[in-house]
């Protein structure tokens, strides 16, 4: 493939992640900015909400602490970034991502608008299909990510059963 061929095939990679990004911008915008009433409530549960809140925010940063360098928003891996199993990324494979439903959720347990639950299931669709997106280039990049992915759940870590 010419170098020109090979530029134009990255360039359309990104379209998708870009739109990807713009919508996972857009639906955490609306969780943490606007707050209205769509005539439906649910019963607001602060206690909860606070500390779904906070364990999101935790993830958050010890995911992005063992990705180092390696950390973007797009679904995309950088070009000199590495493939991590260390912190939370020895649980799940996508920890930021966990992290940031359970901040969202948080949010929406502590906003009593049902809208901002509807917003929540909405950012997890999204990145599912952006964990997948995600994967297909992880695997190219990375060739043990598909033993690493066989063996590591994509959001909620195995729970183990004491005998």
């Amino acid at each position: 493939m010419s170098g020109e061929a090979m530029s134009e095939s990255k360039n359309l990679n990104r379209w998708p992640s870009r739109i990807f990004v713009l919508i996972q911008g857009t639906i955490l915008g609306l969780l943490l900015f606007i707050h209205f009433e769509l005539g439906w409530s649910v019963k607001r549960i602060f206690w909860m909400g606070t500390t779904f809140e906070s364990i999101g925010i935790i993830g958050i940063l010890l995911a992005a602490l063992s990705l180092q360098r390696s950390l973007t928003a797009m679904p995309i891996p950088k070009a000199d970034g590495k493939m991590t199993r260390q912190g939370l990324y020895r649980y799940v494979r996508h920890p930021m991502y966990t992290s940031v439903l359970l901040l969202s959720f948080g949010i929406a347990l502590n906003s009593g608008t049902l809208y901002k639950y509807l917003l929540v299931g909405s950012l997890f669709v999204l990145l599912y299909f952006k964990s997948a997106y995600e994967e297909s280039f992880l695997s190219e990049k990375y060739l043990d990510y598909s033993n690493y992915a066989k063996v590591t759940p994509r959001f909620l870590p195995k729970l183990k059963r004491k005998r």
